[in-house]
């Protein structure tokens, strides 16, 4: 039997006395992966793990993805990580970030929605925290998909979205990401592949247009989605402390982080899990 406490009406679950460094039985992964895709975000509190441990615990849960920036555009540091793992700090050596992501504010997203086969799953690990902001923040896409307008399921059912990033950009038109842009066409509404429930998949920060509305249209009705997900009905705001592992469905919810003190670290590890193809709705 697992103990859990539910974080908010829609969204997250604490699950308490598994240590990840530990390859846990059978019936308690399938336990965890039960709540996971109930609730969209896990957290397991008071970690103490090294990088091989991450991967290894990421690995109960699925297939272990590699981080799949470009070699030529990671820092030198990054290169020396285990394949699997992504550096997300704000630490500098000669005035350069060390990792990725290093400061402020992001906008909601889904990891790697930009890509044809989008990872299902990520698992973020804190190492070191700045004393305070730098919350992540969560919306429940099966929720905002359930509770969305008449008339903007009208609009989206059926449709395909166009989904892009430059590497690094917290918001659209960032002048601080990188020049490369992968880019992928999903459907607007996906099929979670383990609960066959709906949920809204597009984002703020990388989803272009709708295809088939005029830009115009399509603008407008993205942004009422957006403000319609980023209500605090369907969020959990999480704060983070040293040794937090929190692993969140990249199929059913998206994700924001606020801003925090520059001149304070805050260094994560990122791992995260191969997912299937997007499955849109039966017509």
């Amino acid at each position: 039997m697992v103990e859990f406490k539910k974080l908010s009406k829609h969204t997250g679950v604490e699950v308490f006395g598994v240590d990840l460094s530990r390859t846990q039985p059978q019936a308690v992964i399938d336990e965890i992966n039960r709540l996971f895709v109930e609730h969209c975000v896990i957290l397991f509190r008071d970690q103490k793990l090294t990088q091989e441990e991450l991967v290894n615990a990421t690995g109960m849960f699925g297939e272990v993805a590699n981080y799949d920036r470009p070699k030529d555009l990671q820092t030198d540091v990054q290169k020396r990580q285990l394949p699997a793992i992504m550096l997300i700090t704000n630490i500098r050596e000669d005035g350069k970030p060390i990792g990725a992501l290093p400061d402020g504010e992001m906008w909601f997203h889904h990891d790697m929605i930009h890509n044809v086969r989008p990872h299902k799953a990520t698992l973020l690990y804190s190492i070191e925290i700045p004393t305070w902001g730098g919350n992540t923040v969560f919306s429940n896409l099966y929720a905002a998909y359930d509770a969305l307008p008449v008339d903007l399921k009208e609009k989206v059912e059926g449709r395909m979205a166009l989904n892009a990033f430059n590497y690094g950009a917290r918001f659209k038109g960032d002048p601080t990401a990188l020049k490369a842009r992968p880019e992928a066409i999903h459907p607007a509404v996906r099929i979670h592949e383990d609960t066959g429930r709906k949920a809204i998949y597009m984002d703020r920060l990388m989803t272009q247009n709708i295809i088939g509305l005029q830009q115009e249209e399509s603008d407008a009705v993205l942004e009422r989605i957006f403000d319609h997900c980023e209500q605090d009905e369907f969020l959990y705001e999480h704060a983070w402390r040293k040794g937090d592992a929190l692993m969140w469905d990249n199929r059913s919810s998206i994700h924001a982080r606020k801003d925090f003190p520059a001149d304070q670290i805050r260094l994560m590890w990122r791992t995260t899990l191969k997912g299937a193809p997007v499955m849109a709705p039966a017509e």
